[in-house]
């Protein structure tokens, strides 16, 4: 168990960038989440412009103003429904990616902190 344990760690420590590389990395982890900021960003405009379609769909069948066919009104009904599915597929699709970008950037400060230390290390012992 022990043996598999080490190998783990070893593995995991592995396909940490090194040292050396700690300023780039910080710039391509920035924009990895910046990028990911903006497609959150997105996802959760997304969720509400199918809201607010869902109730333009709702007002218009309740208020009826325009004296709709049972035909077209029976369609503005299924919109409405499928518009309001789509706003909570949405939104439930925004809080899990809000929650994995929220893990990512924990992962990933844990990562700098790491390279941060191996560097201090590596420069107290005068490994260069």
């Amino acid at each position: 168990m022990a043996q598999q344990t080490n190998n783990l760690r070893e593995g995991l420590l592995a396909a940490l960038p090194q040292p050396e590389n700690l300023a780039a990395y910080r710039e391509q982890t920035a924009a990895l989440l910046a990028k990911h900021s903006r497609a959150l960003r997105w996802a959760k405009s997304e969720g509400l412009i199918f809201g607010y379609v869902a109730m333009a769909f709702l007002w218009l069948w309740l208020q009826n103003l325009w004296h709709l066919d049972a035909e077209v009104l029976l369609i503005v009904q299924i919109l409405s429904a499928a518009m309001f599915l789509s706003a909570g597929v949405a939104s439930v699709h925004y809080k899990i990616y809000a929650s994995q970008v929220a893990t990512l950037k924990e992962i990933k400060q844990a990562q700098l902190q790491i390279l941060e230390l191996q560097a201090s290390l590596n420069k107290r012992d005068g490994i260069q």
